[in-house]
């Protein structure tokens, strides 16, 4: 079957605003979000500009901490549109606001046609991730109100051990939805050891693999598993995607991005996969490196090799 995916190698993500209604366990930005700076519009036009002249990315992504919360968001919208350039603006979010249909409208009028939007499970799953009771209610809502307003929507899930045994279950509820594909992400701990105890082993999600595919074969869409090792066993309609959209945020962001230290594998020696995240630093200190789990990419030629 051909599914349809997006290419994130098209799309350039920029950042703009901090602020959040919600409290998630699992963010990225918990550590820095109250010291990077609001990206003033004028900065935000030569950004645009240049993006423009480049000629490279035709696809935009505005984002932040919460990016719906930002006042000027219609406006920043607007003027990505007014270039005639991106083929598509997109709105990465947890959906909340969406849920005023009204508010969803504007944005979709503003000339946002896509949104990449959070949910990390069912209703008690997920409000016990994001620490904001009836957060499910709302963007679940806000979902279909994007759909109404005629965007492409995308849902987005962090798989963690307060999720995964639920998984199957709750994609079967997402496959219901007009969501045109699901992805579920690894989960980046922003530090060098999972002091919140959520990172899963691949012993774990191997276990549940199956029936996250089975749970989405029955919509016809795909199911797309984000910076995961990349020779994990994952048939149609899965895929693993190690690609993420060229981001501008401040570099503040890296430094703790980089506490990750994802690439680490066993197999990194002669493997051929030029997308891969191997495991990170917190990963291999909790459960070893699993290099009887992963194996390495090989050309035809040392796949020949290793056949004889």
């Amino acid at each position: 079957m051909d599914y349809t995916r997006i290419d994130l190698k098209r799309y350039v993500t920029i950042t703009a605003w901090y602020g959040c209604n919600n409290d998630c366990i699992i963010c990225m930005l918990s550590k820095v979000k109250n010291s990077l700076p609001l990206l003033n519009f004028d900065v935000y036009r030569k950004l645009i500009g240049d993006i423009v002249s480049a000629g490279v990315h035709d696809c935009l992504i505005l984002s932040g901490a919460e990016i719906t919360t930002f006042s000027e968001l219609e406006k920043y919208a607007a003027f990505a549109a007014s270039a005639g350039w991106f083929r598509k603006i997109q709105i990465q979010t947890n959906g909340r606001r969406l849920s005023d249909r009204g508010y969803a409208k504007q944005l979709v009028n503003a000339g946002v046609n896509e949104f990449f939007i959070s949910l990390h499970g069912r209703e008690e799953i997920n409000d016990a991730i994001t620490r904001r009771p009836g957060s499910f209610s709302e963007t679940w809502e806000g979902l279909y109100a994007a759909d109404e307003a005629g965007a492409n929507v995308i849902t987005s899930t962090v798989v963690t051990r307060l999720n995964f045994r639920d998984m199957p279950e709750f994609l079967s509820l997402l496959g219901r939805t007009p969501a045109s594909e699901y992805h579920v992400w690894n989960y980046f701990p922003m530090q060098r050891t999972d002091t919140e105890n959520l990172i899963i082993s691949l012993a774990e999600l191997n276990t549940v693999i199956p029936g996250m595919l089975d749970a989405v074969a029955v919509s016809g869409r795909p199911l797309v598993f984000k910076s995961f090792p990349q020779c994990i066993p994952v048939p149609e309609p899965g895929y693993i995607d190690g690609t993420l959209a060229y981001t501008v945020i401040p570099p503040l962001y890296w430094k703790y991005f980089n506490e990750n230290g994802f690439g680490s594998c066993a197999h990194r020696t002669g493997c051929k996969a030029k997308e891969c995240w191997g495991l990170s630093s917190a990963y291999i200190a909790k459960y070893g490196d699993d290099r009887d789990l992963l194996s390495p990419f090989l050309s035809e030629e040392d796949a020949a090799g290793a056949a004889c």
